[in-house]
């Protein structure tokens, strides 16, 4: 049970954390830096939180929480990788 709910909690973290960072790029490039490095250290805190949390449930869930992570990672870099058409 925890197991299913560790991959299930990794994974909508790892959703939010990785579509928040175009915003922190677009903040660090060209818009209010400040703002960009607060919300780049709550997307850590969050997530690192969040492991620390799920940690506490024993190591399976904590896998299926990284898990979770490096599945949603993969979901976001397919989704923003530009196409190869010619120009």
């Amino acid at each position: 049970m925890f197991i299913a709910f560790g991959g299930l909690a990794g994974f909508t973290l790892g959703l939010a954390h990785f579509l928040s960072l175009s915003r922190v790029v677009q903040m660090l490039v060209g818009g209010p830096i400040g703002l960009g490095l607060v919300l780049q250290l709550v997307r850590f805190a969050v997530l690192g939180g969040a492991l620390y949390g799920i940690a506490q449930l024993g190591p399976l869930p904590l896998l299926a929480a990284l898990a979770g992570v490096i599945l949603a990672r993969v979901l976001v870099l397919r989704r923003s990788r530009p196409t190869n058409e010619a120009v």
